[in-house]
C-alpha cells in the first residue's frame, strides 16, 4: 500500500493493482487512477477511471467495500441560524488490503456518536487541519480523539505547522508517500502521525 498526497484534500492509494484517487482537484496535476472518490464540486478528470463516487451511499467496487456519508461544513448546533450547517460534503470510509481509511473530506463540525459509530472502527485517517479547515483546533482534536485512528493524516491548504505543535510535534519531518504491507504493521498502542509532501 502506497498513500500519497497532491495538495488539499488530493490523495492516490495504490495497493495490488488498483489505484484510488481521493479529491482531484486541478491544483493536483494530471493524476491515473482506478476510481475517485470526490467530496468536491469541481472534479477534475482522472486519466482512466472508470467510476466516480460523489454521492452518499454503500459501493462495492473492485472489491473495495465503500461507505459515503454526509457531512457538513459548518456546525448544525440548534442555537445557530438556519442555514448555518454550511454545504454539504462527504465522509468517505473504506477498506483496501484490509487496511479501514476514513476521509473528513471539508468536515466543519464534531461527529455525532451515531456517526462514529456508523464509521467504526479506523486504521488510517485523513483530516483537514490546514490553515483554510472548517475545523479549528479544538474540533480537529475532538474529531481524531472520537474516531481514534491508529495513523493521522494532515491534510489542507496552508501552513500545518501550528496544528502540528498542538499535535506535539514540533519539528515535523515529511515524506513523499507512506508505505505499508500489511495492517499488522500498524501501532497498537499509540497513534501515529504522518506529514506527507505535496507530490
Amino acid at each position: 500500500m502506497e498513500i500519497k498526497w497532491h495538495g488539499n484534500t488530493c490523495f492516490t492509494l495504490k495497493d495490488k493493482g488498483i489505484k484510488l484517487v481521493i479529491n482531484p482537484d486541478k491544483e493536483a496535476g494530471k493524476l491515473k487512477g482506478d476510481m475517485v472518490l470526490s467530496s468536491i464540486e469541481d472534479t477534475a478528470e482522472v486519466d482512466g477511471a472508470e467510476k466516480v463516487v460523489d454521492w452518499a451511499g454503500e459501493y462495492e467496487i473492485k472489491g473495495i467495500s465503500i461507505s459515503a456519508f454526509q457531512a457538513w461544513t459548518k456546525s448544525k448546533a440548534k442555537e445557530e441560524e438556519e442555514g448555518a450547517a454550511g454545504d454539504e460534503t462527504i465522509i468517505f470510509y473504506f477498506d483496501i488490503g484490509k487496511i479501514k481509511f476514513c476521509h473528513l473530506g471539508a468536515v466543519g463540525h464534531v461527529l455525532t456518536s451515531d456517526m462514529v459509530k456508523e464509521i467504526g472502527d479506523v486504521d488510517i485517517l485523513m483530516i483537514d487541519m490546514g490553515e483554510k479547515s472548517n475545523l479549528n483546533g479544538k474540533k480537529a482534536m475532538e474529531v481524531i480523539e472520537a474516531i481514534e485512528p491508529r495513523i493521522l493524516i494532515p491534510m489542507g491548504k496552508g501552513n500545518l505547522g501550528e496544528v502540528l505543535k498542538d499535535l506535539g510535534i514540533d519539528k515535523p519531518t515529511a515524506q513523499e508517500e507512506y508505505s505499508i504491507k500489511t495492517r499488522s504493521e500498524l501501532p497498537e498502542d499509540k497513534r501515529l502521525t504522518i506529514i506527507l509532501k505535496k507530490v
